[in-house]
């Protein structure tokens, strides 16, 4: 059955949705709520959850990136797609995805060359980079499906995506899905210190 390109390009938005969720849970795990930012490279499995996702999240925001650029160019070079000045859901969108971008990219700065940084003095940017991934998810949804509608028909009924009249539900799967992962991630991840914290108790004992 084939998709149309900006059904794929909002399924890739909701992938990164539910990436980023895990990541922004196991850094606040971390971070806010044991306040041991550190541990994000202590314990093994919150270092691997929190890399793995965090690397496919600023993957498919790349790859999101590259076709909302090219839209971005049709639409004010062709009007392809349309360039909708008048409509609310393409504003919001479009130009709160320039802030968005440059969180995206100050985050990833940091969490590739400067982590000291990133870790000691600018720890609210994972906090901001998960709001950024939720406006993005949000805005990008909504815009794509009210251009389902009879009222707006630009593109085909989703296909692979919920229908219309689930869309509250789709707006908040990647969210519920990433919550699910990240809570078995953490689950997992006390388990292993509760491990640690016993064998050094049975080394200072012994």
């Amino acid at each position: 059955m084939p998709i149309e390109q900006v059904e794929f390009n909002t399924i890739i938005t909701f992938l990164g949705m539910l990436c980023a969720t895990v990541q922004g849970i196991t850094g606040y795990y971390a971070a806010y709520y044991r306040k041991r930012a550190a541990l994000l490279k202590t314990n093994d499995v919150l270092f691997r959850a929190h890399r793995a996702f965090g690397g496919f999240a600023t993957t498919l925001y790349l790859l999101g990136l590259f076709a909302g650029i090219n839209g971005f160019i049709g639409a004010i070079t062709r009007n392809e797609p349309p360039l909708e000045l008048n409509s609310a859901s393409f504003n919001i969108h479009t130009w709160g995805s320039f802030p968005v971008f440059v969180v995206v990219a100050w985050k990833t700065y940091l969490s590739y060359f400067r982590k000291k940084t990133l870790y000691r003095k600018r720890k609210w940017l994972g906090i901001a980079m998960f709001v950024a991934w939720a406006y993005t998810w949000l805005t990008a949804a909504v815009s794509y499906y009210v251009r389902t509608l009879p009222s707006n028909p630009q593109h085909p009924a989703p296909v692979f995506l919920l229908p219309y009249r689930l869309l509250g539900l789709q707006l908040a799967l990647p969210f519920i899905l990433g919550g699910l992962i990240g809570a078995l991630i953490l689950r997992r991840a006390v388990k292993l210190e509760e491990a640690e914290a016993a064998r050094v108790a049975a080394r200072k004992s012994s």
